[in-house]
């Protein structure tokens, strides 16, 4: 059975029956059984409880891929905290830089447990995403989140084929 949920930032969005990005996006990692796929265009410092909910999944046993446009855009603290996470939980914390792969920005924003629910919007993981701005997206679960991963997991593949055909 597919549900579809609107969710927003902003507080003329939120209250009246629209839940926030934040809570959705904190409840989607918190649940998460087996996989989380993140995409995002950027990550700041506003969004490290984020990651805390991400490293307790890890320590779970739960799998993460995380995709940022260009990590060498992060802030440098972020930056050294996701390759910490590398380190720390090799095979299972994957982190991609998706400017590694393609000569164009990946824009899409999208959280993604356990290929059921999904949570896809305009929001950033920044303060301003996930608190100040107005935004708004769509919580997602059954089937067709299967369909989101799929183009995701496609594009990641023939980027990165394309990538080792030009090596």
């Amino acid at each position: 059975m597919t549900r579809i949920e609107i969710v927003a930032t902003g507080p003329e969005f939120t209250g009246r029956g629209i839940r926030g990005f934040e809570s959705v996006m904190e409840e989607i990692i918190s649940s998460a059984k087996s996989e989380i796929l993140v995409v995002s265009y950027i990550i700041t410092s506003s969004a490290l409880h984020v990651l805390g909910l991400m490293d307790k999944a890890l320590h779970k046993g739960v799998k993460i891929t995380m995709v940022i446009n260009n990590i060498h855009d992060l802030d440098p603290d972020l930056r050294k905290r996701l390759f910490s996470m590398e380190r720390k939980f090799p095979g299972t914390f994957n982190l991609i830089n998706f400017r590694d792969l393609a000569d164009r920005n990946i824009h899409a924003k999208v959280i993604i447990a356990d290929r059921k629910k999904a949570v896809i919007g305009s929001a950033n993981l920044s303060w301003g995403g996930i608190r100040a701005n107005y935004e708004i997206g769509v919580l997602i679960e059954g089937g067709p989140v299967w369909h989101i991963v799929k183009v995701i997991d496609n594009l990641l593949k023939e980027l990165q084929v394309k990538r080792q055909s030009m090596i």
